[in-house]
């Protein structure tokens, strides 16, 4: 970051982060070796006896709810503080108690959270969408190069952040496709970035879905596009939603890429965030930062929402059927 911000040198940053990309290929490269060829099979149109759940004792039990509750309380100090620290005037010096922290915010700072929502708005469909595309292909049509297809839409999400921004501002800093400084850069980047939790979602869910339901439909006369939007989408709706939650987080959330690519004509609450902390003002930063924090558990609570219903009315469905 130092060397292309601070030096303009573009050519010397891109090397730097070549460091960042051996480790990250080599541990995505073992993944795909490891588990990729694994299936659970868990939705077969058939009937089956239930296996019953063992317990690892009430030590065990005791251990693992221990170590969660810990965790928890962890989180819940820091965003304690993070509330505390947006409402006081000068974290450290002055502790009276203030709202002039979200004044300012939502003064000047609207322009970063309206930038922020409507760039999440338009890249979780997007992603959504190309993740439902995608996950299907590679785990239902065979043909050649779709297992690299998958591989390859992976492995923007595997790789560093602070490559992907580099890598975004190399290619798109130039005609005839000039995208620097734009929403589409961000959008772009977002989309094929996080939209891979959503891929491997989907596959996961196909995974666990018999292709004997697809074949069913096929024989009863349903074309290839009816069966898709009839029995697959509504199978794969909850795993669907749960990638567009993740990736509405990090697109609210994304720091790593971010700074490569935005610009003036675009703020973000993130970069406001990071500008705060370097401009000292930290009561601002932490004001800024229980807002976005807000709107995340708005979000996700909304699309949480939606899965379950979604799979509710899935199982639904098939215990009447």
């Amino acid at each position: 970051y130092l060397q292309i911000t601070g030096l303009y040198d573009l050519r010397g940053g891109a090397s730097l982060s070549f460091l960042l990309l051996l480790p990250a290929m080599a541990v995505y490269v073992l993944q795909r070796f490891w588990v990729g060829k694994k299936s659970y099979v868990t939705i077969s149109g058939k009937t089956g006896s239930r296996s019953n759940f063992k317990s690892k004792g009430m030590l065990a039990e005791g251990i693992v709810l221990g170590v969660c509750f810990f965790v928890t309380a962890f989180i819940l100090y820091l965003y304690s503080l993070i509330l505390w620290g947006a409402l006081v005037k000068v974290w450290g010096v002055d502790n009276s108690m203030t709202l002039e922290n979200f004044r300012y915010v939502f003064t000047h700072g609207r322009k970063a959270i309206i930038d922020t929502l409507s760039i999440a708005a338009v890249a979780t469909p997007l992603g959504g969408l190309m993740a439902v595309v995608v996950g299907y292909i590679a785990q239902r049509k065979r043909f050649f190069g779709n297992r690299a297809m998958e591989f390859f839409s992976m492995l923007n999400y595997a790789l560093p952040g602070t490559v992907v921004g580099i890598a975004y501002v190399i290619a798109f800093n130039e005609r005839p496709i000039l995208l620097t400084g734009t929403m589409a850069i961000l959008v772009a980047a977002y989309m094929f970035r996080y939209h891979a939790a959503g891929i491997r979602a989907v596959i996961a869910s196909l995974h666990q879905i018999d292709p004997s339901i697809e074949e069913a439909s096929a024989s009863l006369g349903a074309g290839a596009a009816r069966t898709f939007f009839r029995i697959t989408v509504p199978l794969v709706i909850p795993a669907v939603l749960m990638g567009m939650r993740y990736l509405f987080i990090h697109c609210m959330t994304a720091i790593s890429a971010t700074i490569f690519l935005v610009s003036v004509r675009w703020s973000l609450l993130t970069t406001r965030i990071l500008e705060c902390m370097t401009e000292l003002q930290f009561a601002q930063a932490c004001a800024f930062s229980v807002v976005l924090i807000l709107l995340v558990f708005c979000a996700t609570a909304v699309l949480t929402g939606l899965t379950r219903f979604a799979a509710g009315r899935i199982s639904g469905q098939g215990g009447r059927s």
